[in-house]
């Protein structure tokens, strides 16, 4: 009996070392999810100032345009980076033109309990507007917690705390004209492929552009012909396909812009035979 309890206690023992080695690999990294129910997640996320998200209420349908620099964009992009998932309820926006939280990581409100949110807990007071009408700025800590409304986010059954940075993007979208290449195409198909820089439509063809953006969305996609636009994509693939009238040769522009407007171009010549 008494080796079996000297044994236990060196099995926890050892237990404990190796718990205490995971959370010291974890202590300079924020951004920890803890398997355990009740859920627990905390990181850093870093918001996009003059940026918008849509999200769409299950009860209704409904669609909203959120801020990015949100109490409620704070959590969109933990969700992300975490791989959980929320859900709002709409049913008192008309009423007070906020929108409420249903649901976190498959987390309902049931009676009086449900999600609340506090920003710079315990220095500031509980916020009285919608999380997704609360500002946040560089330095906020946002806590969603689970409870009544006597519930502080260090008493809840779960909680998430996020530390917020707010960036500018300065950075244009990447583009790259992607079809045609170099060679000949004839009735949008491929015919032949060259080495060197010489691109031969005759008859339509499909123009493609991989436009891509680090820090947020890619907005829309115009394509131009010369000095004409003729096309605006505002999804991908971001193509057109040019059917038009025109011979000689020609420069094929295309310009993307980000959510800010932040914008950058490729272009190429081609000879164009369409009549």
């Amino acid at each position: 009996m008494r080796n079996k309890a000297v044994a236990t206690i060196v099995m926890t023992i050892q237990l404990m070392i190796v718990i205490s080695s995971l959370v010291a690999e974890n202590l300079d990294s924020k951004e920890i999810l803890f398997s355990h129910d009740p859920l627990f997640w905390e990181g850093s996320v870093n918001l996009i100032r003059n940026t918008s998200f849509e999200v769409t209420a299950p009860s209704s349908g409904n669609n909203y345009l959120i801020g990015s620099t949100t109490a409620l964009g704070a959590l969109h992009s933990a969700s992300k980076m975490g791989n959980f998932c929320y859900a709002i309820d709409d049913q008192w926006y008309d009423q007070f033109g906020s929108l409420l939280l249903d649901s976190i990581a498959g987390k309902k409100g049931e009676g009086f309990e449900g999600w609340q949110y506090w920003v710079n807990y315990p220095c500031d007071s509980i916020p009285y507007i919608g999380a997704d009408q609360y500002r946040v700025k560089t330095g906020d800590v946002v806590d969603f917690f689970y409870g009544a409304f006597d519930v502080t986010p260090n008493s809840s059954s779960m909680l998430i705390r996020l530390y917020v940075l707010v960036e500018e993007d300065n950075s244009p979208p990447r583009v790259i004209i992607s079809r045609p290449t170099n060679g000949i195409y004839i009735m949008d198909r491929d015919i032949i492929k060259f080495p060197r820089d010489f691109t031969l439509v005759v008859g339509r063809v499909t123009i493609i552009a991989d436009v891509f953006d680090e820090l947020t969305t890619v907005n829309r996609v115009e394509f131009f012909i010369d000095a004409t636009r003729y096309a605006i994509d505002e999804k991908p693939p971001f193509e057109w396909t040019w059917n038009e009238t025109k011979t000689g040769m020609h420069t094929l522009h295309i310009t993307g812009y980000d959510g800010v407007e932040n914008h950058d171009y490729d272009e190429k010549t081609l000879w164009i035979f369409s009549v």
